[in-house]
């Protein structure tokens, strides 16, 4: 996902001031989970040259697929197979002198293996998507239908998840290939910034973009059946209930969608759709807050689409959603940060799993169920310390490899960051010691090295 280096201001503030979440938990909230020993790398997912070792990837991806650079690879259990749909990936499809933000070229991986990933020479044993005639090229995933759907760069796959009747995924699309950056809003959570000459604000092309939803058959090589996603649902990613074995019962309510309205700008809203009509939102509904006994409230597709405050002509952005949607109350401004994210059933702890980036580190919380109470966040890799390490500092690497143009005016390397951190569920296991710990293996997507990492950590929970 190519992103223009522009940070939002408030971020940028506080990271100069050594930001850390604060504030009381919510009553009921489970404690911080307990980050055991450190996070470690097990290996570089794509790319042909480990960029912290120069050994080869196992996957060697630009040699066999053509897939030099990417990012997140947001994981999808279905069939069997884990589909991983990745971001914008070089080298991009793109003809010259084309609208960068149009053309699709958004790579698919595939994983069969069972065994957790070891540092055994193999990582996940991933092949890609190819086209066909042995020309060692991806094939993007591609959209087809009536609604026009961009697939370009900083227009991606944001989640996806296994329905009853194929592979679904989620679409981040019409979003500025140079964004303008974007504020917390939870009043107005879809209202834009002004205008500037990089991007108009307007339906078509804009700082907050859009999302629809698609239906594969063929493991995410070619999706169909498009439908726009509810408002507010702009990043989004779902949950299928039905597959945790051990999920409790009272839990079992379709598929959760988990979205947030403004990228790395807000906190997810949730909503609960029946398996058998999920391709229709119109049959889902939609969280509106925790009533005073700790159980979920939930409103019509309607209530939710007409909202608290009504929208002006033609103004949507000017839409508040009912009650109080956001899934955790965060302590500050500072915390309504959330762009890629994962939510997932953790066996090992008996509780949902949230991992999330902000302000140069990915965290961790942890719910009894997908409405919360989210615990207070607990740091699992910081970006302050993989400098040369994993990620480019300003002044370079030495000889390792800079994968974007330097700064212009300052002779500065662009920073390497963190995020789109992603578990890969099939691989969690229980761990020895006291509580409920478990092992986690997830995705972390570098941007600069561009790529995809695999990376192991271990949390414990002191719930009994």
């Amino acid at each position: 996902m190519m992103r223009p280096a522009k940070p939002i201001l408030l971020a940028a503030n506080l990271l100069l001031i050594g930001w850390s979440p604060a504030g009381a938990a919510e009553a009921g909230a489970p404690s911080p989970l307990v980050h055991i020993g450190a996070t470690e790398k097990i290996c570089q997912l794509t790319g042909d040259t480990d960029w912290e070792t120069a050994r080869p990837t196992p996957a060697s991806t630009s040699a066999n697929f053509g897939l030099d650079g990417t990012d997140l690879g947001y994981p999808v259990e279905h069939g069997g197979k884990l589909i991983l749909l990745f971001g914008d990936t070089w080298p991009a499809p793109h003809p010259p002198g084309s609208d960068p933000e149009v053309p699709p070229d958004d790579a698919v991986g595939v994983v069969v293996r069972r065994e957790p990933p070891a540092h055994d020479g193999r990582c996940l044993d991933m092949t890609v998507h190819e086209k066909p005639g042995g020309t060692k090229k991806f094939a993007p995933a591609t959209i087809t239908g009536p609604i026009p759907v961009k697939q370009g760069s900083f227009n991606v796959p944001s989640g996806g998840v296994s329905g009853a009747d194929g592979l679904y995924a989620f679409f981040w699309t019409n979003h500025c290939f140079v964004p303008n950056p974007l504020q917390p809003s939870p009043d107005e959570p879809l209202a834009r910034p002004a205008p500037t000459p990089n991007c108009p604000e307007t339906n078509e092309r804009s700082s907050v973009g859009r999302a629809v939803m698609a239906r594969s058959e063929d493991d995410g090589r070619t999706f169909r059946n498009v439908v726009p996603m509810p408002r507010g649902f702009v990043y989004a990613t779902a949950v299928n209930s039905a597959l945790p074995a051990d999920l409790p019962a009272d839990q079992r309510l379709g598929i959760f969608v988990f979205a947030v309205p403004r990228y790395r700008a807000s906190i997810p809203y949730l909503a609960q759709a029946p398996t058998a009509t999920f391709a229709n939102p119109a049959t889902w509904q939609f969280f509106s807050g925790r009533a005073a006994d700790g159980h979920p409230t939930w409103v019509s597709h309607d209530a939710w689409v007409r909202g608290a405050a009504a929208p002006g002509a033609n103004r949507p952005q000017t839409w508040k959603p009912p009650g109080e949607p956001e899934i955790f109350v965060p302590a500050d401004a500072a915390e309504q940060c959330l762009g890629e994210f994962s939510i997932t059933w953790n066996r090992p702890l008996r509780m949902w799993l949230m991992l999330y980036q902000c302000h140069r580190r990915v965290w961790a919380r942890a719910a009894p169920a997908p409405w919360g109470p989210w615990s207070t966040p607990t740091s699992i890799l910081d970006a302050a310390s993989l400098g040369c390490r994993l990620l480019m500092t300003p002044e370079g690497c030495g000889n390792r490899r800079n994968f974007w143009p330097k700064v212009p005016g300052t002779g500065k390397f662009v920073r390497g960051g963190l995020y789109a951190p992603y578990v890969l569920n099939r691989y969690t296991h229980a761990t020895d010691g006291p509580g409920r710990r478990g092992t986690i293996y997830w995705l972390v997507s570098t941007w600069n090295p561009y790529e995809v990492l695999v990376m192991r950590t271990t949390l414990q929970s002191d719930a009994r």
